[in-house]
């Protein structure tokens, strides 16, 4: 059995680029034939009319093959319509998510001889039960984290409490990636970067992604370097 492989791709908050920034690291796994699974265990605001709008349509779509209902539910099990909180989506729709029935399910798909990649839902601190959080499900995956955090005023303050309450959980931060997914004319991401790295105790590595950007796949292809190198 090789050693635990669970990577987690986490955010500072919602419609920061988790799923823009999951696919592109996917996509760049294809080309280089590594092996890999790939879920999104909670997903809120998911439109069964729509399904192609979805973050678990765009993980599957990387495959070239037009994902159905079934597909989704195979790698997101708890699927909920409203576009809220995941346990109080569960409450107003009438639907089940108990912590450990999401744990249990991540750990059987857990394959220890390849890469599984979980994508969270929102930021790492969203309530699955109770007290039980997507950090604590990190940390009872023991996986190794990929923050995903972006360009806009707060946005330091709000990755380096993401910082502090993942290294609390003793859990490896493999990097931290800058999405440049707003537009800000008076902050730059380079200013961003450097404040980061000035206000981190411990040296992480901080890779930049802009959708726009011609460097873009020089960014993914360091970034998913980082991620099979961790494993």
């Amino acid at each position: 059995m090789g050693k635990n492989k669970n990577i987690f791709i986490t955010s500072t908050g919602t419609n920061i680029g988790k799923t823009y920034c999951t696919v592109e690291i996917l996509k760049e796994m294809l080309n280089r034939k590594v092996l890999f699974n790939a879920y999104k265990p909670i997903l809120s605001g998911f439109d069964i009319y729509n399904i192609k709008d979805s973050d678990s349509y765009k993980i599957l779509k990387i495959n070239n093959k037009e994902p159905e209902i079934e597909d989704i539910k195979e790698i997101s099990p708890w699927l909920f319509e409203k576009p809220i909180a995941p346990s109080i989506a569960a409450k107003k729709e009438n639907k089940s998510l108990k912590y450990n029935d999401v744990l249990e399910w991540c750990l059987k798909k857990s394959d220890n001889n390849i890469i599984n990649i979980f994508e969270g839902a929102g930021g790492l601190m969203v309530p699955i039960e109770k007290i039980k959080t997507l950090l604590d499900l990190m940390k009872d995956l023991n996986s190794k984290v990929v923050l995903v955090v972006g360009n806009y005023l707060g946005s330091v303050s709000h990755t380096l409490s993401a910082i502090k309450n993942l290294q609390h959980a003793n859990l490896q931060i493999i990097n931290i990636i800058i999405n440049e997914n707003t537009n800000n004319d008076y902050i730059d991401i380079k200013d961003t970067e450097s404040l980061l790295l000035s206000s981190i105790n411990k040296k992480i590595i901080i890779r930049k992604v802009n959708y726009g950007d011609k460097f873009k796949s020089i960014s993914i292809k360091k970034i998913t370097e980082d991620i099979i190198s961790s494993c």
